[in-house]
């Protein structure tokens, strides 16, 4: 006999879920980037630097799984959407993207002082960001993250806005849920071949496994509402939370990359060797096994 899996917990049909004693929907925080296209890239022959003029930037992949799963909050809960970005101002196609799929607004910082951040300037600008968010729109519960971007792939941005927040946190997640009868987050990782269930307090930030879901396309209408609503655009001097300028981008950045360095690949002038017998009989002469 087949039992079908048990369904997951949501609002009653039609309805917003409130908090409780707050009487406000969940308001959950989705921290997105545009990345260079990684089937596309050139490096500068003679500066070793990415030419970003001549490479295509679209969504880091696993931020569309964080942001299809915030999609699934307001699904099944009513909750609103809000998404965040740093960068510079064509990210706007990609906020515009995002309330064409169910976002309530989308949020651009940018400022030539944020070019140049390593992973922490860049996670106290996006943690300013979301405490201006909570003051403007409501209180954020919920910040989700791609599990790591494909241009740097360090995975530390979630944990250091989490950090800068001082909120619970999950990293590599495949499964979040939400509680109504405790009010918490439900969180399921993968660590040395088992799983891991992690209870979550509100706020709480987590970082989402790439095909974590299947991101949705936006409708025709949804496309409408992307071209027409206008993005909200903050500058540094808008986030009050930080103080100091040279906190932020290249200044406030412990690491530099120095260069990058082109692959001359493997040499493939060896001897070709006809069959098995004769590669055992060239490793073992060679002293590769023994």
């Amino acid at each position: 006999m087949v039992h079908a899996a048990p369904a997951k917990p949501t609002a009653p049909s039609g309805q917003t879920y409130l908090l409780k004693g707050q009487n406000r929907p969940l308001h959950v925080a989705v921290c997105m980037k545009m990345t260079p296209d990684a089937t596309d890239l050139t490096i500068d022959p003679v500066k070793k630097t990415l030419d970003r003029t001549k490479v295509k930037n679209i969504i880091n992949p696993p931020d569309e799984n964080a942001f299809e799963l915030a999609l699934q909050f307001k699904d099944a809960w009513g909750a609103q959407v809000s998404v965040v970005t740093m960068g510079p101002p064509f990210f706007d196609i990609m906020l515009r993207e995002c309330v064409a799929r169910g976002a309530d607004r989308g949020v651009l910082i940018t400022d030539r002082a944020f070019a140049g951040a390593d992973t922490w300037p860049t996670s106290m600008t996006l943690a300013a960001g979301i405490k201006k968010i909570s003051k403007m729109y409501g209180d954020v519960d919920i910040i989700l993250f791609g599990e790591e971007t494909t241009d740097a792939s360090t995975g530390q941005v979630g944990p250091g806005v989490a950090g800068q927040l001082d909120v619970d946190q999950a990293t590599y997640v495949h499964s979040l849920e939400f509680d109504p009868t405790t009010e918490t987050l439900r969180a399921l990782r993968s660590i040395g071949g088992g799983h891991e269930v992690l209870q979550l307090p509100l706020p709480a930030a987590a970082t989402c496994e790439l095909k974590i879901n299947t991101p949705r396309i936006a409708s025709l209408n949804g496309k409408l509402r992307g071209l027409s609503q206008p993005v909200v655009t903050w500058s540094l001097a808008d986030l009050s939370d930080i103080k100091d300028p040279s906190w932020v981008g290249l200044k406030g950045s412990p690491t530099i990359v120095g260069k990058v360095d082109i692959s001359s690949g493997f040499d493939r002038n060896g001897p070709k060797l006809a069959d098995a017998k004769t590669v055992v009989d060239a490793l073992f002469a060679k002293g590769v096994v023994a």
